[in-house]
This record gives C-alpha cells, structure tokens and sequence, in this order.
C-alpha cells in the first residue's frame, strides 16, 4: 500500500515523524509487520502468502457445487416386491434425497448396494421417490438381497449397460449453492496530547529513522489483533442497536458448515485420532495439506502421542506456503499421516491466559483446534480459480486496505485547535472460505 503522509511536530526544536505502522504496510512490508508482533496472526500470515482480495461492496459471495460429483440414493425401509431372481422390483427411496420434487432417478443408470456390492439396473422411474430395479446377475433374487438391507444406500454407477444402438438418456444437472459473505468496520483510534510524557520508541524502516510512542504502537497492535480476533472468532449480528450486522469468522464457519473429529479427553490424543482426520479430509474432497491450529493444551496432547508412538521423532520442519523459512518463522511443524500432510501451530488466541492473562474455570477454546485445508478449488459457475479461504477488503482508498490518518492542532494539516495529535485506523475486511465442508473442528 502506499505510504501514507506522516506529520510533523517540533518537540525541544527536534523534528520527530510520528508513523503508524500500518502506515507503511506496503506488500513488501508484510513478512517484517508480521515477524515484529509475533506467529500467532493467523489471518496476516494468510495476507503474507497470498491469500487476500479486494471487493466492491460490503456484500461478496461465490458458488460451490452442493454436493458429490456422484450420487447415492437411500431405500425407505418399506416392504418390496416379493418376486423370483433375476426379476425386477419396485423400491422406494427416502424422501430426503428429493429436492424440489426432483431426484437422480433415471432410467439405464446402474446401481450398487452398498451393503451388499450387488448390481442393479433402473428400468423404470414412477416418481421422484420410486423406480422399478433389476438386478445384472439372473441368480440374484433382489426381494432378499434389498429385504435385507431395506435402509442401505444405492450408489450411482453410471449408465455402463446402454445396450446396442441405444438413444439419449436423461441427463443430471448438479445444484449449485450462493455462498454470500460480507465485510465489517474496525476501528482503533489513538490520542497524543502535547504535555503527554509517553515513553518513545525508536525503529527504521529501509534506512529511515522515525520516532512513534509507546501507545501509539500498541495502539497498533491491538486494531491488528482486533482484526484477527474478528476474522477469526467474530459472530453476525441481528440487532440494530448494534450499529453493524457484523461478519461470521473463519471459527463459527468451520463448526457451522465443516466437519467435526471429536477426541477422547479421558484416553487423550492418539495416532488414531489423526488417521480420523485424515480420512474426514478423504471423504470430503479436502486436501493434502492442512494447516492444524489449536491451543497450548492440545498442542501438548498432541506431542505426547506423537512422542509414545514415534520415539526416533517424527515432527519435521517443512514447507508451508512455499519454503521451510516461512515455516520456522510462524511457528509451524509438519507430520505426514495417511497421506495428509499436517502443519502443526500453537495458536495462542485459543487461550485466555496468553491474550488476555486470565485463566476461567471453564473454556471454550480449551484442547481445541481448526484444521485448514491448503489447496485452490473453482467457483463453480465462473470456473474462476480460488484459495481454500482468503482475506477479503473493501478499498478505503484506491490501492488501500488500511486507512490511518491525523486529527488535531498537532497534525501536519491542522484540523481543530486543540493541542493533541489523534492517529486513527480504519479497515473494512471479511473473511472468505471455500467449501467449507473440508475444513475440520477438533473438540475434546
């Protein structure tokens, strides 16, 4: 972003430049911003690899696929025909795999029950609920195959016995859902009056010295804390006295619409807690790689199993977001199990005593973790190529997500008469997520 005008003030006849940090966020600029306040702003890592936009309006959204590529129908459990093998039968299906009065049902399509690996043809279709079935092998007696299994799922094989000189065959359209996201105000304001006595700070940035004070620079901190405690816990708003509908973090996101491994607090965390990981990613066309952030106490939950079961060492230093230098500088590790690569992070805003330095009885966030999938996908109306999330702006101004500007008798362009300096940030930001069914909760 470009540098923003600082002001100037004659303080015992030593000119001082007072400078917010955000002040001087060019891209460039980001691998130093996040190094100097630490690993744990998860959503400026996401900024520093990439993973941002801009939009323009408060309103944003994108299209997934609704569901499989492929797709199952479940029997209702009723009675069926009681007819001889190799004889067709009329089944029904549960009513929840209709949408709109409209089900996968079609004539020629094989299906496979799951319970059993037997195939059948769709010969008939009466409704959107009821088809007539007839099985490929002559021996099968169907009645007592599906009788048996009278809730098991039919998987869609395809159409595969089109026979000689066979016409059309009725087509399947995937639905589509709107994913809609929007962005929120934050805001931190900060004074500087002219008898303050704050104790000053000194840094350089590319061989340009600045002085800025101490609140000042907390001032900062706390609105790019602020941010990521929105970006990453904040909840929507329904009342109008609050000022703002607000956004939904990347954590209620995650618990809403994404998968949950639940883990035995008594027994602890096992190898096999990651092996259920890794096969919720398989299932639900997640990724390879993952970004596995949880608190200080799963984070030692996890070390212990990883140490009983691999006493030569397993955890490594490797590659997240493009090298092993960004990994060891925002405090990542990595453990490949069943195939996923897991970037291991202590995320210490999960913790009330590393943020705030309280400790509650009780805790939400308590042996709690998130795992984010690293991978592109496409939206899936455009074909436009996307992250699995990203940092979402609205422009403040042209080529600026961050606005920070001076008020007072003591700004460079004087606004008022009274002697203070106000340095103010302004950002309106969201948070964007992708298929959300590939990320993971993991909850003790």
């Amino acid at each position: 972003m470009p540098v923003s005008q600082t002001g100037n003030v004659q303080l015992s006849g030593v000119t001082r430049s007072f400078m917010s940090d955000l002040s001087i966020l060019k891209p460039q600029y980001y691998p130093q911003f996040i190094e100097k306040y630490g690993s744990q702003n998860y959503a400026q890592l996401l900024e520093a690899l990439g993973m941002k936009a801009t939009v323009p309006s408060r309103e944003y959204f994108h299209f997934e696929s609704r569901g499989k590529l492929h797709s199952a129908v479940q029997l209702d459990g009723g009675a069926l025909d009681n007819v001889a093998a190799g004889a067709a039968v009329n089944v029904a299906i549960a009513a929840g795999y209709v949408n709109g009065g409209r089900s996968p049902l079609r004539v020629g399509e094989v299906v496979e029950n799951a319970a059993t690996g037997v195939q059948y043809k769709i010969t008939a279709v009466a409704s959107a609920t009821a088809c007539t079935i007839k099985p490929l092998d002559a021996a099968i007696d169907a009645n007592t195959d599906l009788g048996a299994n009278s809730t098991s799922f039919l998987l869609f094989r395809g159409i595969t016995e089109a026979g000689e000189a066979s016409s059309k065959f009725n087509s399947l359209t995937g639905l589509t859902e709107k994913k809609i996201f929007n962005t929120t105000e934050i805001r931190e304001d900060f004074t500087i009056s002219d008898r303050a006595k704050i104790e000053e700070l000194y840094f350089e940035v590319n061989g340009q010295s600045y002085y800025t004070y101490k609140g000042l620079d907390e001032a900062v901190r706390r609105f790019m804390n602020n941010k990521e405690f929105k970006l990453m816990f904040g909840k929507p708003s329904t009342d109008a006295q609050i000022g703002s509908t607000g956004i939904t973090g990347l954590v209620p996101q995650i618990e809403a619409n994404g998968q949950t491994h639940q883990w035995n607090a008594v027994a602890g965390f096992t190898i096999a807690d990651f092996h259920s990981i890794a096969r919720l990613a398989d299932f639900n066309g997640g990724a390879s790689e993952y970004h596995f952030l949880m608190d200080s106490y799963l984070r030692s939950r996890i070390d212990d199993a990883l140490f009983d079961k691999y006493t030569a060492g397993a955890i490594q230093w490797a590659s997240v977001g493009g090298s092993q230098d960004v990994a060891v500088k925002y405090g990542f590790d990595s453990i490949k199990v069943g195939g996923v690569t897991f970037h291991l992070k202590k995320y210490l805003p999960f913790n009330a005593e590393a943020v705030y330095g309280v400790a509650p009885s009780a805790e939400y966030y308590k042996e709690f973790g998130i795992l984010v999938p690293m991978k592109e996908g496409r939206d899936a109306q455009t074909g436009d190529k996307l992250p699995s999330l990203r940092i979402v702006y609205n422009e403040v101004e042209p080529g600026k997500e961050v606005k920070v500007w001076e008020t007072g008798a003591l700004a460079k362009v004087p606004t008022s008469d009274k002697m203070e300096l106000n340095v103010h940030h302004m950002s309106y930001c969201g948070i964007q997520v992708f298929a959300a069914n590939q990320y993971i909760a993991v909850k003790p």
